[in-house]
């Protein structure tokens, strides 16, 4: 079984053979070893259902809707790119919550 979404099928299922604990935690031992920073957004974060423009929350969005639209400001766009985009302003740091895990040589902090 692969993660849903995934385009490319190997990536999918070594993710899927190791499961999503274990995927994370060598993104967490990669950017120590590379000096990076993780950005965790939480679980729960609505960025499928967040308008990108406004941050209107959609009540209900279903899986069958690929293109969301705005009933606040009328914005409408791909449901992916749109989830993509609030995912980018979560890391940016101009949108919250988000949790952060910085890694450094002395592990998490």
């Amino acid at each position: 079984m692969y993660p849903y979404g995934m385009s490319n099928h190997k990536l999918a299922k070594a993710i899927a053979d190791m499961g999503f604990y274990e995927f994370r935690r060598q993104l967490e031992y990669k950017c120590e070893l590379y000096g990076s920073e993780l950005v965790v957004v939480d679980r729960w974060f609505p960025s499928s259902k967040t308008c990108s423009k406004c941050g209107q929350v959609k009540q209900s969005l279903s899986l069958s809707e690929r293109v969301f639209d705005c009933e606040h400001c009328g914005f409408s766009c791909d449901r992916d790119l749109n989830a993509s985009l609030n995912l980018a302003m979560a890391v940016s740091e101009s949108y919250a919550p988000l949790t952060r895990t910085s890694v450094t040589a002395r592990g998490a902090g």
